[in-house]
């Protein structure tokens, strides 16, 4: 798996492999052209060292040559986190989901916030019903906390706060 920064290149593939499941995790609703090209030309020009980072995921096997499987995020600047917190994200398009991509791209993103000083504990939201990301966090030693907060991205829903504590050895 390679992570890279995402961007506007990202956009026909994220167009193409959306469904419900994972617009109602994101952001509520599917994306429009115009919406995810406004979303996709900030992660842009956000710094690769900076607060908020996004990524895409490529897979390359012969039979997925540099395909995007999906993407993720660190953000440091989120309501409700303290000093050494990050906001850990995940999602996997449609078309590759259920085949351990999604395990590999968080590990992945747990290894980018294991190498940043600023972060010591990943903070993961997760929706109630959402059976798949919550194995997923189990997967990656994440432990939920029972706390309940609003979705960051859609205050009329919850999720349930989660929370993945670094090792620095």
């Amino acid at each position: 798996m390679r992570l890279e920064r995402l961007g506007p290149e990202h956009a026909a593939a994220i167009l193409e492999g959306q469904d419900a499941e994972l617009a109602g995790e994101i952001v509520g609703e599917r994306w429009n052209r115009g919406s995810l090209d406004s979303f996709l030309a900030r992660a842009a020009r956000w710094r690769a060292d900076g607060p908020i980072r996004e990524f895409a995921a490529r897979y390359e096997t012969e039979a997925e040559t540099g395909a995007l499987i999906g993407g993720g995020g660190l953000n440091l600047l989120d309501p409700g986190l303290t000093r050494a917190e990050a906001a850990l994200t995940y999602w996997v398009l449609a078309a590759h989901r259920g085949r351990g991509h999604g395990r590999e791209l968080a590990a992945a993103l747990v290894g980018r916030a294991q190498a940043d000083p600023r972060i010591s504990r990943l903070v993961l939201r997760i929706a109630p019903m959402n059976g798949a990301s919550r194995t997923l966090a189990r997967s990656i030693g994440a432990v939920p906390t029972g706390e309940v907060e609003r979705h960051p991205a859609d205050a009329a829903r919850v999720v349930d706060r989660w929370v993945l504590e670094l090792d620095r050895n």
